[in-house]
């Protein structure tokens, strides 16, 4: 006798019950499984968006919300989440409509006071950002419980460059919700920017001291280059709880900056037999191996690290390191130094017939659009300064313009990759591809930024709107992109591969893990736009 099939009502409290439990996964399989005995079963549709949402699937999120409210124009909370998902996928000039559309509906205050502030983070995105105050205000008197708001109207005041107001808007929160780690690492995260040694990471040392507090100070010590403070507080830290993975890496990474090698050797090889599936501390544990000249022993932890995350890229861009010492032939093929590097020369974009002149506005732009402060603590760039959000498809003319001609570059590249479903860049070939982040960037006098690479993407870029007049000596090749050479002493007797002359209007793309960096310059400032790209897979 087969069993009886579930109610649409049993599968909604069944999907409600995994996403409680954390299991968005299965909870969408349960609503789509209601809203197919039920098609006008507006609650599972609101559950599948909301569900799909927080798994990161922003298209089957923005469908969900779409279905809902083809079914109920009126539903307020769909038009929130609509919004919400809308912002997360980059798109906050299409978040307005449905924003502004709620707030003529009825609804309580606390869900006003949430249009208002999603509505103020859709302005902000496009720096709107004296709109977006008014919006952050508004939701404030809605709903002054609402914490966020703080936070929110300090970015948008940092981005009017009306720092002190920020900071104080940083303290009034402080005082009243002294445990929240993001208000406190935003907070010193400002201080250092605007040099405000006095007061830097002094927050810290003021409230309660909670295990989350205590390991965001570490952190921000460690990336102060104070890492024989972070180092004692990592290991109070681990006195405490020597399972923490957290403060495990933080004492390890700050023990390789204080050049006691053995020693973070110890630390890693200590833990990772109860963390053998961590594969940030086995990538930690390969760059140990590789400053002491073991690059066998690296190889290894890098290939289990890929075994556990395929698309790793700081592990891929270790392994390259290790195949390269050890004079291995498939070196070439994975890091692709000759093959993978796509240097792109562009056309004007629509309305322009010299690059020269769409430069020199575009880049008027863009200087608008920078902190007048020093580089954010956490990044490559050092002697600049970077824009804080994402640039591409904010409502920008000028980027948008540009985005079309990175579009077309973007398109040719990917349709030149040859098909490997071997390997960890060429197997993620698709000819459908999102924005996962975009930023400008301008290095100054003596500015550039250290080797790096990009963790959360596929394929990373550099668009040149303006260089010093140094990038044209082709021997010193100041202010040029080089390929290569990792962020550490490797022992590499020529750690640079490929090198790229900077040029106004030229893109290069290249893969997300490869190690890149810039060589300093002397002269005026070089500003580029940049971004990295994901595939959309079925």
């Amino acid at each position: 006798m087969s069993a009886p099939v579930p109610s649409p009502q049993e599968l909604m409290r069944q999907g409600l019950a995994q996403a409680r439990a954390a299991r968005d996964d299965l909870a969408v399989q349960s609503f789509e499984a209601a809203i197919r005995l039920k098609p006008d079963f507006a609650d599972a549709y609101y559950e599948l968006g909301s569900a799909c949402h927080r798994l990161g699937q922003c298209d089957a999120a923005i469908n969900a919300f779409n279905l809902l409210l083809a079914l109920a124009p009126g539903h307020v909370p769909a038009k929130l989440g609509l919004g919400a998902v809308l912002i997360d996928a980059k798109r906050p000039r299409d978040a307005e409509s449905p924003l502004r559309q709620a707030l003529f509906e009825p609804g309580p205050a606390p869900l006003k006071a949430a249009l208002h502030v999603n509505l103020g983070l859709a302005l902000r995105r496009q720096r709107r950002d004296q709109e977006a105050l008014a919006h952050y205000d508004q939701a404030g008197r809605l709903n002054p419980a609402l914490k966020e708001v703080a936070i929110h109207r300090a970015g948008a005041l940092q981005n009017l460059n009306r720092h002190d107001e920020a900071l104080a808007e940083y303290r009034r929160a402080l005082s009243g919700d002294p445990l929240n780690p993001l208000l406190h690492h935003y907070y010193n995260e400002l201080l250092y920017r605007l040099g405000r040694s006095d007061e830097y990471l002094k927050s810290y040392d003021r409230a309660p001291k909670s295990r989350d507090l205590q390991r965001a100070k570490a952190l921000f010590l460690r990336q102060s280059d104070r890492s024989e403070e972070a180092y004692g507080l990592y290991r109070d830290l681990l006195a405490r709880d020597p399972t923490d993975s957290v403060c495990i890496a933080g004492a390890a990474e700050a023990l390789i900056a204080l050049q006691r090698l053995g020693e973070a050797a110890q630390e890693l090889d200590n833990a990772l037999p109860q963390n053998s599936r961590n594969g940030s501390l086995l990538v930690l544990a390969a760059e140990v191996s590789l400053r002491r000249g073991d690059a066998a022993k690296a190889l290894t932890l890098c290939r289990q690290a890929v075994s556990i995350s395929p698309f790793d890229q700081t592990a891929l861009a270790m392994l390259g390191t290790c195949l390269r010492l050890l004079g291995d032939e498939q070196e070439e093929s994975l890091t692709g130094y000759r093959s993978l590097i796509g240097v792109f020369d562009l056309d004007p974009p629509e309305g322009y017939s010299r690059m020269e002149d769409f430069n020199a506005d575009l880049c008027a732009y863009l200087a608008g659009l920078h902190p007048q402060t020093r580089e954010f603590i956490d990044q490559s760039l050092r002697g600049g300064t970077q824009t804080p959000d994402h640039i591409l498809g904010a409502g920008h003319p000028l980027v948008d313009r540009l985005e079309a001609r990175i579009h077309d570059a973007l398109a040719s590249y990917v349709g030149k990759l040859r098909e490997d479903e071997t390997h960890p860049f060429l197997s993620r070939r698709s000819r459908e591809f999102q924005y996962a982040g975009s930023w400008s960037s301008c290095l100054k006098d003596g500015g550039f930024h250290k080797n790096h690479v990009h963790p959360h993407g596929w394929i990373s870029s550099c668009y040149y709107v303006q260089v010093p007049e140094a990038v044209k000596d082709q021997k010193a090749r100041q202010g040029w992109i080089k390929f290569g050479e990792p962020s550490f002493d490797a022992g590499l007797a020529d750690p640079v591969r490929r090198a790229v002359q900077p040029v106004a209007g030229r893109l290069v793309l290249f893969p997300s893990y490869m190690w890149h960096g810039t060589i300093p310059f002397q002269g005026a400032p070089r500003m580029t736009l940049a971004f990295d790209a994901l595939p959309v897979t079925a």
